[in-house]
């Protein structure tokens, strides 16, 4: 009888702990996939309002197409283009003079998007942490990705290209950027600001300044441990970054590589401070060929004549003013050719002499 009982109790037990278990994978796989097409009747229309009506966990795709909307992802989703394709899925900022995608959250994801045409950032993290960034196009920013208050983000595999600067980072620590390209920024491809502990590898840069020269650069990583792997120009290591300049005569441009093995013999000093201890010679030329498919070196060049122009544009009629200043019209210089001479001296001596011999015969 005691028996019968004790079996009855680890039964009751068992089959308890099993519902827990049940409810318990219940809630774990609740998280539900959202889909935003315009297309679709009664389906979302924008990508705020499926981010809106989202819980956390939840996965948002997006199809293709171009979304007029400043985004602000605030909850931990993860938010994906349908065809993880940057150009054929494009997020544009209703008002320019706001960012263009905001993320806020924890856990956030955000990946396969073409971003840009903000005075802001094209994609901000304020305060956000953990969040990934993968596989986006930012381009026409103030700034491409700009963190703010950042912690633990991963920057992964982004092409930042044609902003005013690529990549900044304020106040914001212990980030990983890696495998992205950020080349052809009109003004720097890195700035930090009070920012460390954040490690930079297996990045291709190919900007005029790739990196501000400021001193806390020192207070952050510019190479991973060198592990055996293919990187990103098709090199069989990773490790630093590969470093270029906008005329081929950047340091992984020209420096040596005695024993083959796609490293450059020698560090690589970042300006401002710190050091790249492993950065990334061309092993294998069309890597470097591949990377450059996917930029566009003449826009570049359009937007530098563009930005040249309105340049002078601009100092034009502040010129024109002060040449018409010191420049006296021909009118004005005929008047005074016209005008009656001004008396000699030896006339106005005469004229006071005359008037004091005058005074004393009185």
């Amino acid at each position: 009888m005691e028996n019968t009982k004790e079996r009855n109790l680890l039964a009751i037990k068992i089959i308890a702990a099993l519902i827990l278990a049940v409810i318990f994978t219940s809630s774990s796989a609740s998280a539900a996939n959202l889909k935003v097409d315009p297309s679709v009747e009664g389906g979302y229309t924008t990508i705020q309002a499926a981010v809106d009506a989202a819980n956390a966990g939840d996965t948002i795709f997006v199809s293709p197409g171009t979304y007029v909307e400043n985004l602000k992802i605030d909850k931990q989703v993860r938010v994906w283009s349908d065809s993880r394709n940057p150009e054929n899925t494009v997020v544009k900022p209703a008002d320019p003079a706001e960012s263009v995608v905001e993320i806020t959250a924890e856990r956030a994801t955000f990946s396969g998007f073409g971003v840009g045409d903000s005075e802001k950032a094209g994609i901000l993290l304020k305060g956000a942490k953990n969040c990934y960034i993968n596989n986006n196009r930012v381009q026409n920013a103030e700034y491409g990705i700009l963190l703010q208050d950042a912690e633990s983000n991963d920057i992964n595999g982004n092409i930042i290209t044609l902003n005013e600067i690529g990549l900044r980072l304020e106040g914001s620590k212990s980030n990983t950027i890696q495998d992205n390209l950020i080349a052809y920024n009109y003004g720097l491809g890195v700035s930090l600001e009070e920012s460390s502990r954040n490690i930079f590898f297996n990045n291709y840069f190919k900007n005029a300044e790739n990196v501000e020269g400021n001193a806390v650069n020192a207070d952050n990583s510019w190479q991973s441990t060198l592990t055996v792997k293919s990187n990103l120009i098709r090199g069989p290591y990773i490790g630093g970054n590969f470093w270029a300049d906008l005329e081929g005569k950047g340091y992984s441009e020209t420096c040596t590589d005695e024993n083959s093995n796609g490293i450059c013999d020698a560090s690589y000093a970042i300006t401002g401070g710190g050091s790249d201890n492993s950065p990334l010679f061309p092993k294998v030329r069309s890597g470097i060929t591949a990377l450059e498919s996917k930029l566009d070196a003449e826009a570049y060049e359009q937007g530098i004549s563009a930005r040249e122009k309105a340049e002078n544009e601009t100092m034009a009629p502040v010129e024109r003013q002060t040449e018409a200043t010191e420049e006296k019209p021909p009118e004005a210089e005929a008047s005074e050719e016209n005008a009656a001479p001004a008396p000699s001296l030896a006339v106005t001596v005469l004229v006071v002499g005359a008037a004091y011999l005058m005074k004393r015969r009185k």
